[in-house]
């Protein structure tokens, strides 16, 4: 009796869209959790082992993902974000954390040639320029835009699979890079004189 009451109780769940699972979670509902992670470990996981390249990471990274979704749960607002939009966020967020506390591995027999060290930082401090430049331009897209382009062109997903990601239609992710790719194409003109120095 007690096993047939939990699984209507699952049933229940699964029929909940994200929303109302955090809302679950924030109430301290362990099945609402359950359900969550069931629903996107999968999603999450496939963002760590892209951003990451490392199995182990990956799951650590994961873990840690769905303890912050327990642990904000009871803060979420429906309406600010896509569920998965937040997610995305936190999961890149995580996984960036990561990549920082890691430490360079190249043993001196590895590390190949000497080079100048003038042209090295000069080359180095060239494309932290550039790529500040850009950020900054991807900071006036939309976020949806920017999640999209981001997805596309920097972890080079198909399209259907981005799309997929996003939780959104092929058309309508067509339709946000599109918009994203024109704006950024304005916002980069107004940074050419920048970029050009560089």
């Amino acid at each position: 009796m007690m096993a047939s009451h939990q699984q209507q109780g699952r049933q229940r769940l699964d029929g909940l869209d994200d929303d109302a699972l955090m809302y679950e979670i924030g109430d301290g509902n362990t099945l609402a959790g359950s359900a969550f992670i069931a629903r996107h470990l999968s999603y999450v996981l496939k963002i760590c082992r892209a951003k990451l390249g490392n199995e182990a990471e990956a799951e650590e990274a994961a873990q840690d993902v769905f303890a912050s979704v327990w642990k904000n749960a009871g803060q979420w607002q429906a309406g600010q974000a896509k569920v998965t939009t937040w997610l995305f966020r936190v999961t890149s967020n995580r996984c960036i954390d990561i990549l920082r506390r890691r430490k360079p591995t190249t043993g001196l027999d590895d590390a190949g040639e000497i080079v100048d060290e003038a042209i090295d930082i000069e080359r180095h401090q060239q494309a932290v320029e550039q790529n500040r430049l850009i950020r900054t331009a991807l900071g006036q897209l939309s976020n949806d835009q920017r999640h999209a382009i981001e997805l596309v062109y920097y972890r080079e997903m198909r399209q259907s699979e981005a799309a997929e990601m996003m939780g959104i239609k092929l058309a309508a992710l067509e339709s946000l890079l599109r918009r994203g790719r024109q704006k950024l194409h304005n916002e980069l003109a107004g940074l050419r004189s920048q970029l050009d120095m560089i």
